[in-house]
């Protein structure tokens, strides 16, 4: 595995932004994206700081064309960005919490676990 200072050293010298890491089950994750690679565009725009990939990200709503180097070699990823998730009902939520109840909790004072919280 490639040291993170290699990353971002590799990552100056081509003007790009490091990848150290995706999260499971994301859109970078799905398209491939790995630790080591080098994002260098978004959307047609180059990338070489945050805020370039904030705008370009901006660009496109259903997601994103990236280019990326890794071990040697440019590739090109789409990336699809997931559906949004439908907005809470806030009267669902609310009929849901009314029917909750709170348990009694007793503390006996003793060592079993019946203490008072600290």
């Amino acid at each position: 595995m490639i040291a993170k200072t290699s990353i971002f050293a590799l990552a100056k010298a081509l003007e790009g932004i490091p990848v150290l890491g995706t999260l499971s089950g994301t859109p970078a994750a799905r398209a491939g994206i790995r630790y080591g690679d080098v994002l260098l565009s978004v959307n047609g725009k180059r990338t070489k700081t945050i805020a370039d990939y904030i705008e370009a990200k901006a660009l496109r709503p259903d997601g994103m064309d990236i280019v990326v180097f890794r071990t040697g070699t440019e590739k090109i990823e789409h990336l699809v960005y997931d559906e949004p998730a439908a907005p809470a009902d806030p009267a669902a939520i609310l009929a849901e919490l009314v029917t909750l109840r709170i348990a009694p909790t007793t503390f006996d004072g003793e060592g079993g676990g019946g203490g008072a919280p600290a």
